[in-house]
């Protein structure tokens, strides 16, 4: 004869599916919490850079910093700003902005996932957009260009 099993309550099957759910809540926000998600990094690697080390498309080495380095026959011009430097570059020169419209509730903010590399006369640049953002809004305020070769700033927008 086979042994008979009674079939579990409801409130056990309920304590049982809670559990669960827990669970996988709890998995799922340390996950999203602990997992490092730089915005920069995937940018370049979108322009082309590599994740590690370097990369030689033709005459130009790509750095995965995001330096690069162009080889024109015995001729090597470097680049050496990084997207990270370019970053801290823009945070640093609107530094003084935000400190002006803090009382106003308002702040400048390039945007990392908008990272791109232009050519202006000759020179090269990383350039973001920047953001004009409050409390609860974030409204298009022009463009950051950060030259590659010296680190000068200019803003194309609303500052000029």
């Amino acid at each position: 004869m086979y042994a008979h099993r009674s079939s579990p309550s409801f409130s056990k099957v309920i304590l049982r599916l809670f559990a669960i759910l827990v669970i996988i809540f709890l998995l799922y926000f340390g996950y999203s919490t602990f997992n490092e998600h730089d915005l920069l990094r995937e940018r370049l690697y979108h322009l082309g850079y590599p994740e590690s080390g370097h990369i030689i498309q033709g005459d130009k080495i790509l750095w995965s910093d995001g330096h690069l380095t162009i080889l024109q026959g015995e001729y090597v011009e470097n680049y050496p700003i990084t997207a990270e430097q370019a970053y801290n570059i823009v945070l640093q020169y609107l530094a003084s902005y935000n400190a002006k419209l803090r009382q106003y509730g308002y702040k400048l903010e390039p945007k990392k996932s908008s990272l791109t590399e232009k050519e202006k006369s000759g020179q090269l640049y990383w350039v973001f957009e920047l953001k004009l953002k409050s409390d609860r809004t974030s409204m298009f305020a022009g463009f950051v260009w950060v030259n590659r070769k010296t680190g000068t700033v200019e803003i194309k927008g609303i500052l000029g």
